[in-house]
């Protein structure tokens, strides 16, 4: 027969909430989660305060909000595990049971918020959603994105605050540059204008910045930052994006300007005068009051008759994460391939500083061994003369003077010269040549 039920030591039940949540004790346990809940009330183990999680997963410090386990003399807590049901006693009992029942409810709703969404809230995401993010940021992002609604009696967003007034503080320019002789707007018209809410009537944009405002909050809830332009910073990458309202296509009607330039067309074109036919539209696109939101090209998400952006909070705050997740990809694609273009152009140049350093090394030595040669053959020449004899004192000092020249041009000696001094054996031919250290001398060089 099968168990109906565990037991858990109540250090080791106390323990294991603080560790991974009444939630992932629930799951790992295979626990009917209610019943956990009320057993731990009534064993006297307290749980994480509500937003205990989101601030441990975003790095905040928690430990000011740790609760130690109160002492008791239970020793032991036996849970019931899902799908079991407990028999029917006494109406009395089962009375009390259900009042019981529902104090703990209560008790939940209060202290167990996070535990709670972290089971029923993600039911309408599958494992694919941000699969991309480690687990716990998964979830943190989805506990978020489940709880967003619009901040009606809160005040805007400080950007969307600045944003609204640099619009305001836009507009009084452009009315004093309008009220100047000669104004053209395509060239008058002030620098830097505010143009996020410029594809919108005026009469929607509040319900604009009520939906941006709560995206935003939730953003920087979970560590991001709002720019002043309004984009999105999401961990190391900015998510542009466009709010925008939807334009309906009717067909034009004609001003009273429009129809007395086309009358008075018509009557030049009677009398056979020249003229210029007025230029009319056919359509006017009016406002109709359906936001869309775009995320790129193609990806956006709109009003519908079911369903309006205010009940898409959560989807909008996920496409913006799966948006900055393309943009990281896109981004260490490019940092790579630059990584990669600067190791070949590094590569290349150690390679060609080898290259010049080898044939530089090689003239050097080549010159060297010349210098050893003539050294050599000088010493052959002395040697000669010596066997042939008849050796006087000045011939002597000559054979003294021509050794020592020799010693000057043997690169291993390196002898240094009273007059020529020290030779340069890696350099040319052409560079270290008597006459050339001569010419040199001549105008007081001295290398």
């Amino acid at each position: 027969m099968l168990n109906k039920t565990i037991k858990i030591s109540r250090q080791q039940l106390y323990d294991e909430i603080w560790q991974v949540s009444a939630a992932g004790v629930a799951r790992k346990y295979n626990l009917n989660y209610l019943k956990l809940i009320a057993k731990c009330k009534e064993s006297n183990i307290p749980f994480p305060p509500p937003g205990y999680w989101t601030r441990r997963y975003m790095g905040k410090d928690v430990s000011s909000e740790f609760i130690e386990l109160p002492p008791s003399d239970i020793e032991t807590v036996e849970l019931l595990l899902a799908g079991v049901k407990l028999k029917k006693e006494k109406k009395l009992d089962s009375d009390k049971s259900v009042m019981k029942e529902k104090s703990v409810s209560k008790d939940i709703a209060d202290k167990t918020f996070d535990d709670i969404n972290q089971l029923s809230k993600y039911k309408s995401y599958d494992n694919s959603v941000l699969s991309f993010l480690i687990e716990d940021e998964r979830l943190q992002v989805l506990d978020v994105a489940n709880s967003l609604t619009i901040r009606n009696k809160k005040k805007l967003h400080e950007q969307l605050i600045k944003y609204k007034n640099a619009i305001i503080e836009w507009k009084h320019k452009e009315r004093e540059a309008q009220s100047k002789l000669y104004y053209n707007p395509r060239y008058d018209k002030p620098d830097n204008e505010p143009t996020f809410f410029n594809e919108m009537s005026n009469d929607t944009r509040p319900r604009a910045m009520k939906i941006l405002d709560a995206i935003f909050s939730a953003v920087e809830e979970l560590g991001g930052k709002i720019n002043t332009d309004l984009s999105i910073k999401i961990k190391d990458d900015t998510v542009v994006f466009r709010i925008l309202e939807g334009q309906n296509k009717v067909k034009h009607e004609l001003t009273r300007q429009e129809a007395r330039e086309l009358v008075e067309y018509n009557d030049k074109v009677k009398n056979n005068k020249w003229a210029t036919k007025p230029q009319i539209k056919k359509y006017d696109y009016i406002y109709n009051g359906k936001l869309r939101i775009v995320f790129g090209e193609r990806n956006y998400i709109r009003d519908s008759k079911s369903e309006k952006l205010e009940d898409r909070l959560g989807d909008i705050l996920i496409n913006l994460y799966e948006k900055a997740e393309e943009l990281r990809i896109d981004r260490e694609k490019r940092e790579e391939e630059q990584r990669r273009l600067e190791e070949e152009a590094r590569r290349k140049k150690e390679l060609q500083e080898k290259k010049e350093n080898e044939i530089k090394r090689t003239k050097e030595l080549i010159n060297e061994a010349e210098d050893y040669n003539i050294a050599c053959q000088i010493r052959q020449y002395i040697s000669a003369i010596v066997q042939e004899g008849n050796i006087d004192p000045k011939k002597a000092e000559w054979i003294e003077w021509a050794k020592k020249k020799a010693d000057w041009y043997d690169p291993i000696i390196a002898f240094s010269d009273e007059y020529l001094g020290k030779r340069e054996h890696s350099k040319s031919k052409e560079e270290k040549d008597p006459d050339t250290l001569k010419s040199k001398r001549s105008y007081g060089w001295i290398w």
